[in-house]
């Protein structure tokens, strides 16, 4: 008989275990594993919003974009065309306009036949020849 009790006790099944962890730790594993669960489904949520958010700001990158070349082209076209009325307002003043020293020698001819007494017709004659 003294054999039997120094038989050592086989160990509990693996069942049982379980069973005796189940019922101390069951409820935080529970809580545990439900929080985990409840914080998985939220990051996927903010994934997939910060995904669209991405592709909301990729959208309005290319519109900008567009917008950007779209006043550049708008830009150069509004300074070419200021440019080519500046040339055509300078080149119409230029033919337009007389030349300050044919002026200054036209005035000087005029006072100095003033001064000598020639008549008024022949100052215009000398005018027209000299325009010509």
């Amino acid at each position: 008989m003294a054999t039997e009790k120094a038989k050592p006790t086989s160990p509990e099944p693996p069942k049982d275990v379980e069973r005796v962890r189940d019922i101390i730790f069951g409820p935080q594993m529970r809580d545990y594993d439900q929080r985990f669960h409840t914080i998985q489904r939220d990051i996927e949520r903010l994934r997939q919003e910060l995904e669209l958010l991405n592709e909301q700001m990729g959208e309005l990158d290319r519109e900008q974009g567009k917008r950007v070349q779209t006043l550049r082209r708008e830009s150069r076209q509004s300074d070419d065309d200021l440019r080519t009325e500046l040339r055509q307002t300078a080149q119409k003043l230029q033919g337009e306009k007389v030349d300050r020293m044919a002026l200054g020698e036209l005035f000087v001819e005029l006072g100095n036949h003033l001064k000598t007494g020639g008549l008024l017709t022949d100052m215009l004659g000398l005018v027209t020849d000299t325009t010509e």
